[in-house]
């Protein structure tokens, strides 16, 4: 396929916003009440759903993994509902289906609802189970399979492996060889011991991941994602150093750090972005990779990551606050190199302009502009009040940000009436209590695959940690790494790259932390840096071919070349490969001290460097030897083992810079101006 052209239009600002709210705009024409009796419960469940998790979230009333079974229910229930909505009523085949994912919302209810009723009983029981919670436990793990195989055949197919693994150890060879398990003791070790499928998975999905996927829900449904690509547009046409494909990697990462799925958030907002690059003058690939890599950098993006800080939280030593401020620099570090990667890269292909009215407004007039999105701006601080300030329980800051998100929508809303003469109180209410109720059905929703899918990887993770598995490959990463730590972290990259593909974050990351993570750890590299490190190898698998699921499924929206878009992708998106290095070698990037602002310029800097040495371009293209020279200044100003000696190289890769662009007008100043 032949590049696309550059283009030469200009497009409005007005343009884009119109296709931006054509993107994020609902239709409410028709009422609630007037849907399938079928939908209509599905909105009954959603809000009983918020109801009841709001409750938990504001009283911890029950254990963590009580509370994980009622979760559970409430799940298959909702699941097996949301089927029964989507089955084709009018053939014979939709209508049996609608049964049988009727009674399947019905029957999963059953058995959990017995074992969390009896909790007490099965806790204090201590291994000397009756036989009915053997055969609901048994029950349960069948329905979460029936589930499974309709979110992930990988993740089905994994998890089986998991369950014959356990079973069938004594046949298994070398380093897979175990003892074996019985069926009694496979299904115990998942569901009433309470771990496995009842484990700190699930708990995790029906605590923190849950209030943040309804957070989400409601910050969609009222128009908060919308807000804020516009608003970065509106950035974009009114500041020259700030291009459209910077806006869709800061839209992707945003959205993509709460979807929790690099592969979904390419396919859903590269719907819009990368339609709206080509639009504006990007080749097909660019626009593809860009997108590919964007929504990676998504799950790095503190505070949600995917939901990996979440998982991170549980696993290791450091409190969920600890972990957002550590991850928080290499994010950043993350965008803006992709940032000057992508001026780089696209400086010679596009020529479409922006053009917007200027802004005559005072400071006070912008400022006063962005306030009147109050909801947001008050919901972001209440969250980030709790979550670092307080340092509380992440449950608990998604509670209190819900709360006031509602609560000062509402007070919109009345703002609005009571300031504005001949607005309809009635319609407007109603408008609000109908983007409330999508808000917690879209949250609500949401939940489902992830919670199934988190619940399913408790059964690998058992397995593997029950069967001696995990700790035997660790240990045998470490013996054939010989104890050299530069050869057992690339042991770590290839690994954790290897089973991270195909899957979603929160997947790709158990997997890793548990089999590959503890290697780092036995030869000294700290807790933290290991398990970031190995979570950012499994996400960036998803641009890493074969596989690079984000990259098939951008390409495939952008019509362009599988190997063309990879080959794009790993150039705009090398932060993601060597920034685990970055972290390990540089400490202050993940623990904050004086040293962390020297360190992050040096790291930039390097970044720099590495991307004029991969595009080839800085004003305008540049020799080889000087790319490999570009290439050698920012490997050694990011790796030097002297800070002194980083300095030195820093001094002269921007000395070089300066000497091959016209500071005024390359790539590298406009990405000197984002930072301005």
């Amino acid at each position: 396929m032949s590049p696309d052209p550059p283009s030469n239009d200009t497009r409005t600002l007005a343009d884009i916003e119109r296709k931006i709210d054509e993107k994020f705009r609902d239709s409410y024409d028709t009422p609630v009440w007037s849907k399938h009796p079928i939908e209509i419960l599905v909105y009954l469940i959603a809000v009983v759903f918020f109801a009841y998790h709001m409750w938990y979230a504001y009283s911890f009333a029950m254990p963590r993994s009580q509370h994980g079974i009622v979760h559970l229910a409430f799940v298959l229930g909702m699941w097996g509902i949301v089927q029964m909505l989507g089955a084709d009523r009018a053939s014979l085949r939709g209508k049996v289906e609608t049964v049988g994912y009727g009674l399947y919302a019905v029957v999963s209810v059953v058995p959990l609802y017995v074992i969390g009723s009896n909790y007490d009983t099965i806790v204090l029981a201590a291994g000397v189970y009756d036989e009915i919670y053997i055969y609901l436990g048994m029950l349960v793990i069948a329905l979460v399979f029936i589930a499974l195989f309709h979110v992930s055949r990988l993740i089905t197919g994994i998890a089986l492996i998991g369950l014959v693994y356990s079973y069938f150890g004594p046949l298994m060879p070398g380093l897979l060889q175990h003892r074996g398990l019985t069926p009694r003791r496979i299904i115990t070790m998942n569901t009433v011991e309470m771990e496995g499928l009842f484990g700190t998975l699930l708990q995790i999905s029906a605590t923190w991941v849950v209030i943040f996927l309804i957070l989400a829900g409601l910050m969609e449904k009222y128009g908060g994602m919308a807000t804020f690509i516009k608003g970065m547009t509106r950035i974009a046409a009114r500041h020259k150093h700030i291009e459209i494909g910077q806006v869709a990697v800061a839209a992707s990462m945003f959205m993509g750090s709460i979807n929790g799925s690099t592969a979904a958030n390419t396919a859903t907002t590269g719907a819009f972005t990368i339609p709206l690059m080509k639009e504006n003058g990007y080749r097909a690939k660019t626009a593809a990779a860009i997108e590919a890599v964007a929504s990676c950098g998504g799950q790095v993006l503190p505070p949600i990551m995917g939901a990996g800080a979440f998982l991170m939280a549980e696993l290791i030593d450091l409190n969920y606050s600890e972990i957002v401020v550590g991850a928080t620099a290499p994010a950043i570090l993350f965008f803006l190199t992709v940032a000057v990667a992508i001026s780089l890269t696209t400086q010679s292909s596009v020529s479409t302009t922006i053009t917007a009215d200027t802004d005559t407004r005072s400071a006070g007039l912008r400022a006063f502009s962005i306030l009147k999105h109050f909801e947001y701006i008050g919901m972001f601080a209440v969250l980030l009040w709790w979550l670092i300030g307080i340092g509380a329980d992440p449950m608990v800051a998604g509670f209190y940000a819900i709360a006031t998100l509602i609560g000062l929508r509402l007070v919109r809303v009345v703002g609005e009436i009571v300031t504005n003469e001949g607005t309809d109180a009635a319609a407007n209410l109603k408008l609000f209590s109908r983007q409330t109720l999508e808000g917690l059905r879209r949250g609500a929703e949401a939940t489902l695959d992830i919670t199934i899918l988190l619940a399913s990887l408790g059964i690998v993770i058992r397995a593997l940690i029950v069967t001696g598995f995990a700790q035997q490959l660790s240990s045998y990463l470490v013996v054939i790494s010989g104890g050299v730590v530069i050869v057992m972290v690339m042991l770590a990259m290839l690994a954790a790259i290897a089973f991270g593909m195909g899957m979603s974050t929160t997947a790709a990351y158990m997997i890793v932390a548990v089999l590959v993570a503890p290697s780092l750890t036995q030869i000294g590299v700290d807790e933290f840096s290991a398990h970031l490190f190995v979570f950012y190898f499994a996400i960036v698998s998803n641009i890493t071919p074969p596989i690079a699921l984000s990259v098939i499924i951008g390409q495939g929206i952008a019509g362009s070349q599988f190997w063309d878009t990879a080959i794009e992708a790993l150039k705009l998106g090398f932060p993601m490969f060597l920034l685990p290095f970055a972290f390990l070698y540089n400490s202050a990037l993940l623990y904050p001290s004086a040293m962390t602002p020297a360190v992050f310029g040096l790291v930039f800097v390097g970044f720099i460097a590495i991307s004029v040495a991969l595009t080839g371009n800085v004003s305008d293209r540049v020799s080889l030897p000087t790319r490999l020279a570009f290439l050698a200044l920012g490997v050694g100003t990011v790796f030097m083992p002297m800070i002194s000696a980083q300095l030195l190289l820093a001094v002269i890769t921007v000395g070089l810079l300066s000497h091959f662009a016209s500071f005024s007008a390359s790539p590298v100043a406009r990405a000197a101006g984002m930072l301005r």
